[in-house]
């Protein structure tokens, strides 16, 4: 196995399915573990976000104090990246006062893969552009895991910004390897055709999806990577996608709802959705911090997977 297959991880589909459960089960352990799990030594964690993150950044802040190491975090707007350093000089600056793990999150999506293969420590992508998040993927199916043991013949839908979201294509590599059925929804516009050869189920009409899924991510509008032309509607999307109380109705009762944040309430999914019995999104959010120990750990080669 390489290096880079054993510490980096920049997309999912570069880990075998059986590498992505052998990852979601050390999370498992990761709940169960004393903290700090490491008290000897001194370990950095780099982590290096040019695109706004909640949810990602503070986890793995939270991730690598429970693990014992200690952060190096770095913002773009207030580094040398707003002098004109690269990207790639600033990894090494992080490198050099000790980091042996990077996360990296910016809007072009070659900058994770570019680091994997000239940095020594072990590079985590934290979101890049609009083709991967695998962090996310893998949390997510976690929380689907602890709901349903396993996800073998399971229907997951996926419905939003189809085109223009890292989270769905991650999921989709995720869900997949574990045995899921993956059907995405998404108006015309915002669908990726070129994701019908991955083996998942394109559709336009919500409605006629639901009372097949038995979990739904929904997935926010990405305005800030719209150009003039692909503009819908606000209001038309609420009518024909946002999930409320009535379309709810129309699933599975044992059906939860997914959102990887931030949410766009009354828009994506009603706050009776959000904040009832059958959302999991709270569980998401804390589902994040051990699948993170659990990269991190990886990422530092002290892992066990």
């Amino acid at each position: 196995m390489t290096r880079e297959a054993q510490r980096d991880l920049v997309d999912l589909s570069d880990l075998t399915p059986e590498a992505i459960c052998q990852i979601l089960e050390r999370a498992k352990q990761m709940r169960e573990c004393p903290v700090p799990l490491w008290t000897t030594g001194v370990r950095h964690v780099g982590l290096i976000f040019s695109e706004p993150s909640t949810r990602t950044s503070l986890s793995f802040v939270a991730a690598a104090h429970r693990l014992g190491a200690e952060v190096l975090e770095l913002r773009a707007e207030a580094s040398s990246l707003r002098k004109g350093e690269t990207i790639l000089d600033t990894a090494s600056t992080l490198e050099s006062l000790g980091a042996s793990a990077l996360v990296i999150r910016d809007a072009d999506p070659d900058t994770a893969p570019l680091l994997a293969k000239q940095c020594e420590a072990g590079v985590i992508n934290g979101g890049g552009g609009t083709r991967s998040h695998p962090s996310q993927g893998l949390l997510d199916a976690l929380t689907l895991i602890d709901e349903f043991g396993d996800l073998e013949g399971k229907c997951i839908g996926i419905v939003g910004d189809l085109l223009h979201s890292r989270v769905a294509r991650s999921d989709l590599v995720a869900f997949r390897a574990l045995g899921a059925r993956v059907v995405m929804v998404a108006p015309a516009p915002w669908q990726d055709e070129s994701l019908a050869g991955t083996g998942v189920e394109l559709e336009t009409d919500l409605e006629a999806v639901l009372p097949q899924l038995d979990a739904i991510q929904l997935l926010r509008i990405q305005h800030e990577r719209l150009d003039s032309q692909e503009g819908i509607d606000p209001q038309q999307y609420q009518q024909q996608y946002q999930m409320d109380q009535r379309r709810l109705e129309m699933t599975k009762r044992s059906l939860v709802v997914l959102h990887p944040g931030p949410m766009n309430r009354g828009v994506e999914i009603t706050s009776e959705v959000a904040d009832g019995v059958r959302s999991r999104i709270r569980q998401q959010v804390a589902n994040g911090v051990p699948l993170r120990m659990a990269l991190l750990e990886r990422a530092f080669g002290e892992g066990q997977v």
